[in-house]
């Protein structure tokens, strides 16, 4: 199986792929989960983390029924030379990971879509960060990132769960809305604290990087 050094297809046409094959193959993620899980994947520590096993964890660890061999090649081309190796990207300071952009906050509804939208994409990032372990020994600066993200986290999840009462009257959306926002940006700064740290640590133990060639 062979592939490019590198791909070179714009975000945008990248990520409309990226649906495109989670669709078919009938994946329960959807795109602003898997660029989490990845960039934690990316970001943590444990020597075991690798494309190939990030992919088949999207499939319950068992990549999907393929029809042929280009179907096969499609799919790591897309997932492995191009989504991992463009939020590989990010461990560099100077092109920071940012969070997806979710839809425009009118309504209560919206309000809780966001903040889903949000605790999905930190959760997923702690589930690509830790691979299943419950305990890591850290740099302090990581530590107290991921403890800022998890009190984000379950202030997103908080809002995401308010209760809806039939007739009731939307919150005062403007200020709400605003600081969730500030909570997404929280999220991301921290998130990016982490990854640059994580790639840092990695450089100065002579750890490979986590580009795929």
């Amino acid at each position: 199986m062979k592939f490019a050094n590198k791909t070179s297809t714009p975000i945008n046409a990248l990520h409309a792929d990226v649906r495109r094959l989670l669709k078919k193959y009938k994946c329960e993620y959807e795109l602003h989960e898997v660029r989490a899980l990845f960039m934690g994947a990316i970001a943590s520590p444990m020597d075991q983390v690798n494309p190939l096993q990030e992919l088949k964890s999207l499939w319950n660890g068992q990549l999907p029924a393929f029809e042929s061999m280009d179907a096969i090649n499609e799919l790591m081309q897309v997932f492995a030379m191009g989504l991992w190796n463009q939020l590989s990207a990010h461990c560099d300071p100077g092109h920071p990971f940012e969070l997806t952009t979710p839809i425009a906050i009118n309504n209560n509804k919206d309000l809780k879509l966001y903040s889903k939208i949000k605790h999905d994409e930190i959760e997923c990032f702690f589930t690509g960060f830790f691979q299943g372990q419950d305990k890591i020994k850290l740099l302090p600066e990581i530590s107290e990132s991921l403890d800022v993200l998890e009190d984000v986290s379950d202030m997103f999840a908080a809002t995401a769960a308010m209760p809806t009462k039939p007739g009731a009257k939307d919150l005062p959306i403007s200020n709400f809305a605003e600081k969730l926002k500030q909570l997404g940006m929280i999220a991301q700064r921290e998130i990016n604290i982490i990854v640059v740290s994580a790639a840092q640590t990695r450089r100065q133990g002579g750890s490979p990087s986590r580009t795929l060639h």
